[in-house]
């Protein structure tokens, strides 16, 4: 079973040179007859980058056309008509839509504690979000099996 985790993941070490002064004598400097040149460098670091990684140090990689495609995997079964009563006869996402149509043509003023809307919201994105975390996930275990 894989757990995911959002630490950081550190990059390889890139080992620059130390800074370095040299001196050199200048001809325009009357101040102390000699010019320092000095040449940026930067010391050697971890430089953390963000990603996630699947249990055992497997790297997860987010890709569009999954979460895509786990979109319209939800859109369009959430359209299917059905008697549930909360719907009134329709698909999840055409009363959701509906929904939010009816409370927009009220504007400034917005949807109360007890409107069906807020149960709409909740449903259509819960199911939205567990399609494309389910479709991400299975999309990289099949990656690290093969």
């Amino acid at each position: 079973m894989a757990f995911i985790s959002a630490t950081p993941i550190l990059a390889s070490s890139v080992r620059y040179s130390r800074a370095a002064c040299t001196v050199r004598p200048a001809a325009l400097s009357s101040f102390t007859g000699q010019r320092a040149v000095l040449r940026a460098s930067t010391p050697a670091t971890n430089t953390p980058r963000m990603g996630f990684e699947i249990s055992e140090g497997v790297e997860f990689k987010l890709d569009l056309t999954i979460l895509i495609l786990a979109i319209v995997g939800w859109v369009v079964p959430s359209s299917i008509p059905a008697g549930i009563p909360l719907t009134e006869g329709s698909g999840l996402t055409q009363a959701f839509f509906a929904s939010m149509n009816a409370n927009l043509a009220n504007f400034p003023k917005g949807p109360a504690g007890d409107d069906p809307f807020w149960t709409l919201l909740f449903l259509w994105h819960t199911g939205l979000f567990a399609c494309m975390i389910f479709g991400t996930i299975g999309y990289n275990s099949r990656k690290v099996q093969s």
